[in-house]
């Protein structure tokens, strides 16, 4: 049976065999790091010093048959650096024009060589410089200048949106330089030169490690003894807390680094509880949150009903994962159709329950005659159960198939649109009423009105988050470009039609702004 000594004696050994592994691991990679970088920026800025002249020497000589007086050019530009194989030159149609592995004896004199392949031909026609990365990633570095820092570079996609930059340990396959909108130069990045600094870096670690593993095995011996016990105490008290007791303490008192570690040991549990804890309420709030979702998901009506006389289209696109804005089409009896689109303040989960909750009541009310009557009844409700800073703006309809009548009550809800097919004219409907939930009693303050329709009018009702869209800080949608865009697509075929232009028209205007708010909207077309 071996000793404890001899046991932690190989145990100190095997750990500074890890130490000194891993240590020099680490200082392989960081150099590796530092020289992967080295390259990215020192061949990014060789090629913006060069990628210019080189197209200024290709039209000055090599356009001109004159191979021998560009090939010089070429060769003292690869003098001025290792890294760089392979440089290439491509008109912007696409066409490689030179490629100097190919090209080193003569100029090349055979049929056209056109590139086939789109992702380079994006990135010869880009505005942007780009890099292709041995992983397969094509990255565009989009210059950037601020008052700070002065002029600098961001890693966006071909539509100028951000990606992940270059890793510390990604390598680039080849840099594309545009030039004047005609030329993109190619340089190809040679890492030849690294491998060899990193060879005869891992062969000095490696021999220094050695050396310090010998020297360690010696130390071994004469803090095996006081260090043994303590030892025996953190591996027991790494098996506890692996098994998930994170309440376990050891108790060292040695009065050195041994306690020291002890106390580490102690407070990496304490913080490892802390971490466990959290962890395990995002992932349960992520959990409900995805299931609330879900709810307000299936509270959206998957079918519209079909309404004779009227064509019918609706949508709701949210700000976040829960959204404030509602609507529901609920068939009261077969004569009549009730529907409503709704606002709660605010958006997110707070909302998405008020919404919900409004849901509810509207569908257990349906069946009343009055629509203002189910107004002040749902009113009444949301005042007595909501919070005091919460509200619901709506605007309920109904349709009657008898008499083809559409009408509607406002609570505080946004003005809906009425495009006159006849006229082309478009009007705003009178809005008024009062939010749902600001008082008890709103009985005095809404009334039942009549839409008047003929065929082919429609009718847009609509969330503020269309009108209230924002393309900057400064500029929103607005209602006059609202109506003008009613007014442009009023007159096509059907509600879908009318509804998907008018989402597409807020879109485009919004560019890659974030969405503030809720968008929803409901079109409604007569047809007979």
């Amino acid at each position: 049976m071996y000793s404890i000594k001899t046991k932690l004696v190989a145990l100190i050994t095997l750990l500074i065999i890890g130490l000194f592994t891993a240590a020099a691991f680490l200082l392989i990679r960081e150099k590796q790091k530092e020289l992967t970088q080295g390259i990215f920026f020192q061949t990014k800025s060789y090629a913006e010093l060069t990628s210019e002249n080189i197209v200024e020497d290709y039209n000055l000589f090599l356009a001109q048959k004159g191979f021998i007086y560009f090939n010089r050019e070429i060769t003292a530009a690869f003098t001025r650096t290792q890294d760089v194989d392979l440089i290439q030159i491509f008109n912007y149609g696409g066409t490689l024009l030179y490629d100097s592995q190919g090209e080193k004896e003569q100029q090349y004199d055979g049929p056209e060589r056109i590139i086939q392949d789109p992702m380079l031909i994006d990135q010869i026609q880009a505005h942007n410089p780009s890099v292709f990365t041995e992983d397969g990633r094509l990255i565009f570095l989009k210059t950037i200048t601020t008052v700070d820092e002065g002029v600098n570079f961001a890693y966006v996609d071909i539509n100028e949106q951000p990606v992940e930059a270059i890793g510390d340990m990604e390598k680039v396959s080849y840099f594309i330089f545009p030039v004047l909108d005609e030329f993109a130069v190619a340089y190809h990045v040679d890492y030849s030169n690294l491998d060899d600094l990193l060879r005869t870096d891992m062969i000095r670690t490696i021999f220094l490690s050695v050396l310090g593993m010998v020297v360690g095995l010696f130390l071994s011996f004469f803090v095996a003894n006081r260090i043994t016990k303590p030892i025996k105490k953190l591996t027991e008290g790494v098996g506890i807390i692996a098994k998930g007791d994170f309440q376990y303490r050891v108790k060292i008192n040695t009065h050195d680094e041994i306690e020291i570690l002890g106390d580490a040991f102690n407070q990496m549990a304490v913080d490892l509880d802390k971490s466990t804890k959290a962890l395990v309420y995002k992932e349960r709030v992520a959990k409900e949150l995805e299931v609330a979702q879900k709810i307000q998901e299936d509270l959206i009506p998957k079918q519209l009903p079909i309404m004779e006389g009227l064509d019918i289209s609706a949508g709701i696109v949210p700000a976040e994962e829960i959204g404030g804005d509602v609507y529901d089409f609920i068939n009261k009896d077969d004569n009549n159709i009730m529907f409503y689109i709704g606002d709660v303040t605010g958006h997110g989960v707070p909302s998405g329950i008020l919404g919900s909750v409004a849901n509810a009541m509207f569908f257990s009310k349906a069946k009343d005659a009055s629509l203002k009557q189910i107004i002040i009844d749902v009113n009444a409700v949301i005042k007595a159960k909501s919070p005091a800073n919460m509200f619901l703006t709506l605007c309920l309809l109904n349709w009657e198939k008898t008499k083809r009548q559409l009408t509607y009550v406002n609570a505080g809800h946004e003005q809906m649109i009425h495009f006159n097919a006849q006229t082309q004219a478009v009007d705003l409907l009178k809005g008024g009423g009062i939010a749902l939930g600001m008082f008890p009693d709103i009985s005095k303050m809404v009334e039942e009105q009549i839409i008047q329709m003929n065929v082919g009018d429609c009718v847009v009702m609509y969330s503020d988050g269309i009108p209230e869209a924002w393309k900057s800080q400064k500029e929103n949608y607005g209602m006059e470009r609202f109506k003008s865009t009613v007014q442009q697509f009023g007159n096509l075929p059907s509600a879908t039609e009318i509804r998907n232009s008018i989402l597409k028209n807020v879109k485009e205007f919004m560019g890659d702004y974030k969405q503030m708010d809720d968008i929803t909207i409901i079109v409604i077309k007569k047809t007979s």
